[in-house]
């Protein structure tokens, strides 16, 4: 029989953290956060000035800090990339709001496949189905390929392709940009930094690791940091977790297309 354990299930734009509970401190991630009780009774989240919410679902904006405390209610996290059409049609929703709290009866039916997600029950495509439904019925319209300019574009696929490790003069070339102009068509266009957005692309290539069983030294060496300290205080300050909770606590999986995407190493800077 399948028990209730911690689940990280990983796709090209997007990954949804399934757990029965958990207590964070202060983080903030370069990730739009859609957050969901998968019991239908309230979580706490407090905003880095104190203010403090209970609610059965929220959305948490790209760098926005909060804490949260699930005691037991269980948690579906989905993250979605920033550069996702997925959050761009979200973002349209929030209202500049950090932090926007969301009534979970507002996902209908889509609420019986939460606790079979929190069992393991689910499989990898009807999660991908759920993790878009969630998504649609917030923007009440079905998840549509939201144009990006063709110059972000490419900047963003040298990124991902260099692990975050290219600098923005290289950047501005790909574009065919001054380094000003990119800076702010980024920021515009992606709603994070350049800077922000290559530390994503990063911690986004570390998690994927995960599905393999490589030492924690090397995998925080191929996805670009110093070292193991180094890739454990980043990853607390997104996540609240260390990454040897992640590599022995949680069971990671991803398709085919996320492992194309982000299971490549790197390029050196």
């Amino acid at each position: 029989m399948a028990t209730q354990q911690n689940f990280l299930h990983l796709w090209d734009d997007r990954f949804l953290y399934i757990t029965p509970a958990i207590q964070s401190g202060l983080t903030a991630r370069s990730s739009a956060t859609l957050l969901a009780s998968v019991s239908g009774h309230p979580f706490t989240l407090e905003a880095v000035d104190g203010t403090r919410v209970r609610c059965t679902a929220a959305l948490v904006a790209p760098h926005v800090s909060r804490r949260l405390d699930v005691d037991g209610c269980g948690l579906l996290s989905l993250n979605l990339d920033p550069a996702s059409s997925a959050y761009r049609m979200l973002a349209r929703h929030m209202g500049g709001h950090g932090i926007q709290p969301i009534d979970a009866r507002r996902f209908g039916r889509l609420r019986d496949d939460f606790d079979p997600a929190q069992r393991g029950l689910l499989s990898d495509r009807r999660l991908q189905m759920l993790s878009a439904k969630l998504v649609e019925a917030i923007t009440e319209h079905p998840e549509l390929e939201v144009p990006i300019d063709k110059r972000i574009e490419r900047v963003l696929q040298a990124i991902r392709a260099h692990a975050g490790q290219i600098q923005l003069r290289e950047l501005s070339t790909v574009a065919c940009l001054s380094p000003d102009r990119l800076t702010h068509l980024f920021a515009e266009q992606v709603g994070v930094s350049v800077k922000r957005y290559a530390l994503w692309t990063k911690v986004r290539r570390t998690v994927q690791q995960f599905t393999g069983r490589s030492p924690l030294t090397d995998v925080a060496l191929v996805s670009g940091f110093t070292d193991a300290a180094h890739m454990s205080r980043t990853f607390q300050r997104y996540f609240g977790l260390a990454p040897s909770f992640l590599a022995n606590q949680v069971s990671v999986t991803a398709d085919e297309q996320a492992s194309y995407a982000w299971g490549r190493t790197g390029a050196p800077a």
